[in-house]
């Protein structure tokens, strides 16, 4: 009895020691992140580190590790690998025009497992992240971050915070393996890669070759590019906070939150009945998944086609407008870009064609049984149909995104703060324990997001070809604004 008694203390005694040390970590790596954001912003605004090197010496990296991949020569145990890319090449590097600088790779076989679940290899990755020029989203002057777009709109390479890329090595990557191996859909935003890059910096800014490196982390961007998107939320189920600011609520392309999508769509969207409770099932999985690991604060990020009504929803009063340009927000996120076909280089090699599943797919549902938009282009695209309560036609993407906050310490010192500062609102934040959060979430989801409808939605559609894209002239007159729409996909890339 005694030794059993003695066994139990020193476990919860290990077990209580492990969490500390984790709050601890916690505390450092998020003030070891705050002085990187910042000295990133002085290396590029001083002109020391240029946001031009970093994007081509990624493409240069990346696809270097995925040619190793390619010709099987880099199977290790090793999480990280790392190698050198002086300007002069080495005897497995290219020569190149940049300063010298490192790259390094992380949990790169365990991404390639993923890649072949997802149904691409290392060659299309690295021809749609590596050809191409990379368009930068933020200005890492004014953020301290870094967000990039592939040439074709198919990825994102974000920068990711130290502990993101610890919680990444340690905890999600490989039950995030495990979950995708044995889950036949899943809405949960894919993961394509890991990279690290480590400039040569001059002794003059005394910082260490080792002491500096920015992670970035490489997602799909499942905003379809060739067909136009006309309303876009991020949804948390939270509240408190959660409307759009003046600034981005005037742009041609907002994004809206939790209670603007309450104000536009009181009723919610209705979907099939089928189609409804095959969802439920697959976000509900997600969500239980994520929860599991204590995550917390993530969003579906959900993007509408009308297909019946071309004009987007807007929401913005005099006085807002007036105080637009006094709120200081910053959104991060995927840029949804029409694809602009004719304008296309002929002459341009076209790239390995990616093979997602599509969002009816991803229920497990096909257009046989789900004959509400029985058109080629809804096949096509695969959205989710839907209709909003003036009975249009929709097609609704979406996935959840922002999936490495955990409830740490940290966010339970911002939670009691808000308590302090507001009693009465603090569960209506988004900063909430994990469990909380999950059925916070699920509960807005599937009562006030999505409602079912019988099978057969009943509509009444306009008499024209809803499908059919902008004119050239109206292509070129959108052309800038949808580019400038930047999607609340992403926040944790400047937020802490």
């Amino acid at each position: 009895m005694a030794e059993r008694l003695i066994g139990f203390i020193k476990e919860k005694s290990s077990a209580i020691i492990t969490t500390v040390q984790e709050h601890v970590s916690s505390v450092t790596d998020t003030t070891g992140t705050l002085a990187k954001q910042k000295l990133l912003q002085t290396l590029i605004s001083s002109g020391v580190v240029q946001s031009e090197h970093i994007r081509h010496a990624l493409q240069i990296g990346i696809g270097h590790f995925l040619d190793c991949q390619i010709a099987k020569t880099a199977h290790t145990s090793e999480y990280i690998q790392r190698e050198k890319f002086p300007a002069g090449g080495t005897q497995v590097t290219r020569p190149h025009s940049l300063p010298d600088f490192d790259i390094e790779a992380y949990g790169l076989d365990i991404f390639c497992t993923l890649m072949d679940i997802y149904g691409i290899d290392p060659l299309t990755l690295k021809e749609h992240v590596c050809e191409g020029e990379l368009k930068e989203i933020v200005n890492p002057s004014n953020s301290g971050s870094l967000l990039y777009l592939t040439s074709d709109s198919t990825f994102l390479i974000k920068t990711v915070r130290d502990y993101d890329a610890k919680f990444i090595e340690q905890k999600f990557l490989n039950e995030y393996l495990n979950y995708v191996k044995r889950t036949p859909g899943t809405f949960i935003s894919k993961l394509f890669g890991s990279f690290g890059y480590i400039p040569y910096l001059s002794e003059q800014t005394k910082i260490t070759v080792d002491s500096f490196t920015l992670r970035f982390a490489i997602f799909q961007n499942f905003i379809p590019t060739k067909i136009e998107i006309h309303e876009k939320y991020d949804l948390k189920g939270s509240s408190y906070g959660r409307d759009a600011n003046a600034q981005e609520k005037m742009k041609t392309s907002a994004t809206f939150k939790d209670n603007d999508f309450r104000e536009i769509h009181p009723k919610g969207l209705k979907l099939p009945k089928s189609v409804y409770y095959h969802l439920k099932e697959v976000l509900t999985r997600d969500v239980e998944f994520l929860e599991k690991l204590n995550i917390m604060d993530y969003s579906l990020l959900l993007t509408v086609h009308n297909m019946d009504n071309q004009v987007k929803p807007i929401r913005v009063t005099p006085l807002e407008s007036l105080l637009g340009n006094v709120r200081d927000t910053f959104l991060i996120g995927m840029t949804q870009d029409i694809d602009q076909g004719d304008k296309k280089n002929k002459d341009e090699k076209p790239k390995l064609v990616l093979k997602f599943k599509k969002p009816i797919e991803t229920l497990g549902l096909g257009f046989k049984e789900v004959s509400t938009y029985d058109t080629e282009n809804s096949k096509e695209f695969g959205g989710i149909p839907a209709v909003n309560e003036k009975g249009e036609r929709l097609l609704l993407f979406f996935g959840i995104i922002d999936l490495l906050q955990t409830f740490d310490i940290c966010k339970v010192m911002q939670r009691s703060y808000q308590t302090v500062e507001n009693r009465e609102a603090v569960d209506d934040r988004s900063i909430v324990e994990a469990d909380f959060y999950a059925k916070r979430f699920k509960e807005f989801l599937f009562e006030s997001v999505f409602q079912p409808a019988d099978d057969e939605l009943k509509t009444h559609p306009i008499s024209m070809n809803v499908f059919s894209l902008p004119s050239s002239s109206q292509k070129q007159s959108d052309q800038k604004s949808n580019q400038a729409s930047v999607l609340n996909a992403f926040p944790d890339v400047h937020r802490l």
